[in-house]
């Protein structure tokens, strides 16, 4: 139980990343963003290309890459058609669907890691965990405390707050809400990516970890609550848990119906999450 505790921790961080974003353009928008996971695996396809290149610095351009890529998504894919919430979440999963086959065209059905940030092993409470592993738990936990720090202390964040509490009273003080959005989709974009490249040093990634993704990171907004960052942030390392007590005890492709399983019983029992509202 205490190794599950640990590494439920480290790859629920890693969920947090990836929640926090769909959860945040959710919260702002309103926009049920199906090209999420593609974020996730550009992020990771980005930092592997580059590394040769610039070594770990690779991380940088990539999730800047990725960043923009949300951008343009938002500002010429979804900002049309934005008030067409059934037309939102076909384009999106249109493009996820797009970008996956293009990916498969490039790189095959193969499966790539990022190379490990540190090497060695530490021993917590009599159980082994790499160092990499705890390095990508800080990392995660110090961005997703930045993030809180930017939306409640900064002035873009609180343009995003306002917007995502009264877009029309956030328009009638001069809050550029368009703006707003894709700044927002651009955050979301790089929280995802960066997620990706922490998750492809612990796991190899291909075209199809997008869709795999997108499902946990249905599970987990479903059950903290759709567009509470805070509740999803909770609910990753609850999915987290699950995962790899199920990894370890049975079979890795049962986590995925886990997650599924998980969708399915909080819609039924509690709609609005665990921290969500009406």
């Amino acid at each position: 139980m205490l190794e599950v505790l640990i590494y439920g921790i480290i790859i629920g961080s890693i969920w947090a990343l990836v929640s926090s974003g769909f959860s945040l353009v959710f919260g702002v928008a309103r926009i049920l963003n199906f090209a999420h996971g593609i974020f996730f695996v550009l992020g990771a396809y980005f930092a592997i290309l580059l590394y040769p290149y610039l070594g770990f610095f690779s991380i940088i351009p990539a999730i800047l890459l990725v960043g923009a890529f949300g951008w343009i998504v938002y500002r010429f894919l979804i900002s049309p058609i934005k008030q067409y919430e059934v037309m939102v979440i076909l384009i999106t999963l249109a493009l996820a669907l797009l970008v996956k086959e293009i990916l498969l065209a490039i790189f095959k059905d193969i499966s790539q890691s990022y190379p490990s940030l540190v090497s060695g092993l530490v021993t917590i409470a009599g159980v082994p965990v790499p160092t990499n592993r705890l390095v990508i738990l800080g990392i995660a936990i110090v961005v997703i405390i930045c993030l809180d720090l930017f939306i409640r202390r900064t002035k873009v964040g609180k343009f995003i707050m306002a917007t995502s509490q009264d877009m029309e009273a956030s328009m009638l003080v001069g809050i550029d809400v368009e703006w707003v959005y894709s700044v927002t989709m651009m955050i979301s974009a790089i929280l995802a990516s960066l997620a990706g490249i922490l998750y492809a040093q612990i796991y190899a990634v291909n075209p199809a970890t997008a869709f795999r993704v997108l499902i946990y990171a249905f599970a987990i907004v479903i059950l903290g609550g759709l567009g509470s960052v805070r509740g999803s942030i909770i609910a990753s390392f609850i999915i987290g848990f699950i995962q790899v007590a199920i990894s370890m005890f049975y079979e890795p492709r049962w986590a995925e119906i886990a997650a599924l399983a998980t969708i399915i019983f909080i819609l039924i029992v509690r709609p609005k999450g665990l921290f969500g509202v009406e």
